[in-house]
């Protein structure tokens, strides 16, 4: 079938089966189809599979295509590994179970040491899919339940629209570093919290799925997937299953910045049970837009072709305030960005952000932004914070001087005690801060 394919040559041939017997990743292949057709298909990867020394082989990329082309054919899909060598791998269905943040841009750059430097990283299941998630910690490989008579509470960050967590949450960070550290994670650690950051899918250390998009949704999937495994981490028991009898270990807090703000909203109306304060940082709710719906049908098929390379420009135009931050930086966070994102993900269906509704928070929320941030203005802060579900504490700050990178800012420190402070505070930690 490989010979006869027009669109191959015979140069592409003798490449693909070289490919085939020198890089071996496990196969696993889907199908749904009638009996005949599946019989048909699984006959011929059996044959394959029979005529090589190994357990496993790759698909190249027009094998790929030509494999939908005769599933198209039996009137079903038919979704193949990617070779993972490739540029643009997972982009074509390779299997989540192959894959680790060495196989991301992240993982793959000769600067990601630096980048990581004083993190933990681990990789999470989600549920469903099973997808690897890319989580860092700081100091976290044995968590406490207290230090120093305190309790020390976790807390996951989520990252915007375009950047990773990593340069969002760990700029200049760790000891490899020779400039003033602008990593969240490290002075929220200081401050005596627990930080967690995730990247979404397609971003930093987490690779895509199949489907080659980010939509949000499915970021509050992994979201809730995330913080099940922190508050299995700490020894948290779920506020709803009757078994946290200890007041003090209370479930993760949770941080979103811009629209990683709209993805944490989500979850709290979601799945309340699984946070105990939330924090809405520099949230681009807006409840005069409504996101419309991709169209139904298309010609371009094509999704990879239509991304977009970040720049370093692009990285820093969140920098508008003179004085609030050197070149200097403000051009390493672009570096640092670039490095760990250099395409813009492909979000999807943000029609799904129409679902956001403030009054079905019924979590204790910080509301904050800076008062010159374009993305936040303080008409719409204040139509959020008006609307929030009554029953639960609820702050709001306003950061003077500060644009929509509030955090990155030479009076981030400022920033980063309001978070401290709210998401100690509460009716039951009285007690153990406040005696």
């Amino acid at each position: 079938i490989i010979r006869h394919h027009k669109s191959m040559s015979k140069h592409t041939n003798l490449s693909v089966m070289k490919q085939v017997l020198e890089q071996r990743v496990h196969f696993k292949t889907y199908c749904y189809t009638h009996q005949l057709s599946t019989s048909l298909i699984f006959c011929l990867a059996a044959t394959m599979f029979l005529s090589l020394p190994s357990s496993g082989f790759v698909i190249n990329a027009r094998m790929v295509m030509f494999g939908r082309k005769l599933g198209q054919s039996f009137g079903r899909r038919l979704y193949c590994i990617k070779n993972p060598w490739q540029k643009g791998f997972g982009r074509d269905g390779i299997l989540s179970e192959t894959m680790t943040i060495a196989d991301t841009p992240l993982g793959k750059s000769a600067e990601r040491a630096v980048l990581l430097d004083g993190l933990d990283v681990y990789t999470v299941d989600a549920v469903g899919d099973r997808h690897p998630l890319c989580v860092f910690g700081i100091n976290s490989t044995n968590p406490v339940q207290s230090h120093a008579g305190q309790v020390v509470r976790p807390i996951l960050l989520l990252h915007g629209r375009t950047w990773s967590s990593i340069p969002v949450y760990h700029l200049l960070g760790g000891t490899k570093n020779n400039k003033e550290s602008r990593s969240l994670m490290e002075t929220l650690n200081s401050l005596g919290l627990q930080p967690y950051a995730m990247d979404f899918r397609g971003f930093g250390g987490t690779p895509y799925d199949e489907t080659n998009c980010v939509e949000p949704f499915r970021c509050v999937s992994d979201v809730e997937s995330v913080l099940r495994w922190i508050a299995t981490r700490h020894g948290i028991e779920s506020q709803d299953d009757g078994n946290n009898t200890d007041l003090m270990r209370e479930m993760p807090a949770l941080l979103g910045w811009s629209q990683g703000a709209l993805v944490a909203q989500l979850a709290a109306q979601k799945s309340s049970q699984l946070i105990s304060k939330l924090v809405l940082y520099g949230s681009i709710y807006d409840p005069l837009i409504s996101y419309p719906r991709e169209p139904l049908y298309s010609t371009n098929l094509d999704i990879e072709s239509a991304s977009t390379l970040n720049t370093v420009d692009a990285a820093m135009e969140d920098f508008t305030i003179e004085g609030s931050i050197s070149r200097e930086t403000a051009t390493k966070f672009g570096e640092a960005a670039i490095v760990t994102d250099p395409k813009k993900a492909n979000w999807k269906h943000l029609y799904q952000f129409n679902n956001l509704d403030p009054a079905q928070v019924h979590v204790p929320t910080l509301v904050v932004a800076g008062d010159q941030d374009p993305y936040a203005p303080l008409r719409v802060q204040a139509d959020l914070f008006s609307n929030l579900g009554r029953g639960s504490d609820r702050t709001w700050s306003i950061l003077a001087d500060s644009d929509h990178a509030v955090h990155l800012l030479d009076g981030r420190r400022r920033f980063a005690n309001i978070v401290n402070s709210f998401v100690k505070n509460g009716k039951k930690s009285d007690a153990d801060y406040y005696s």
